[in-house]
C-alpha cells in the first residue's frame, strides 16, 4: 500500500511540475515585443575605415548598444540616455578594431523588446 501511494506522489508531482513549467514558458513569450525596422536604430551615414565616430538615429532612452566587430569581437558598449539621434565616439584602438573587417555589426537590447542585430559595410 504504501508503494502504491509514493509512486501516486511521485506521478501527481510531476504533473504539477510540468504544468507550471509550461504556463511560465507562455507567459514569457507574449511580453516581448518586436520593433518594426522603420522604428529600429539605425546608422545616419556610412562608417568610413578608422572613423573615430558613428552617428546613429532613432535611439531609444535605457537601449543598450553593442558593437561587433566582423570577427565578432565586442568593439564598443553603450547605453543611450537620450531618445534620438546621438553620437557614438571611439579611442583610435576601438576604430582600429573595428576597420579590421569589411563589415561590423551592432545590436540593440532594450527591456520589453527582443533584440536585434544590424549588419553594416566598412566604407574605404
Amino acid at each position: 500500500m504504501k508503494k502504491i501511494l509514493g509512486y501516486v506522489a511521485g506521478v501527481a508531482a510531476m504533473l504539477a511540475l510540468g504544468g507550471c513549467a509550461s504556463t511560465s514558458a507562455q507567459g514569457s513569450k507574449s511580453s516581448v515585443k518586436t520593433l518594426s525596422t522603420a522604428k529600429q536604430m539605425k546608422l545616419r551615414t556610412n562608417y568610413t575605415k578608422n572613423a573615430r565616430q558613428l552617428e546613429f538615429q532613432n535611439g531609444r532612452k535605457n537601449a543598450k548598444l553593442t558593437v561587433l566587430n566582423g570577427k565578432k569581437q565586442c568593439v564598443k558598449k553603450f547605453d543611450v540616455k537620450t531618445t534620438g539621434n546621438f553620437n557614438l565616439k571611439l579611442t583610435k584602438a576601438q576604430a582600429k578594431k573595428l576597420s579590421q573587417c569589411s563589415t561590423f555589426k551592432y545590436s540593440v537590447a532594450q527591456k520589453g523588446y527582443k533584440t536585434y542585430t544590424v549588419s553594416n559595410p566598412v566604407c574605404k
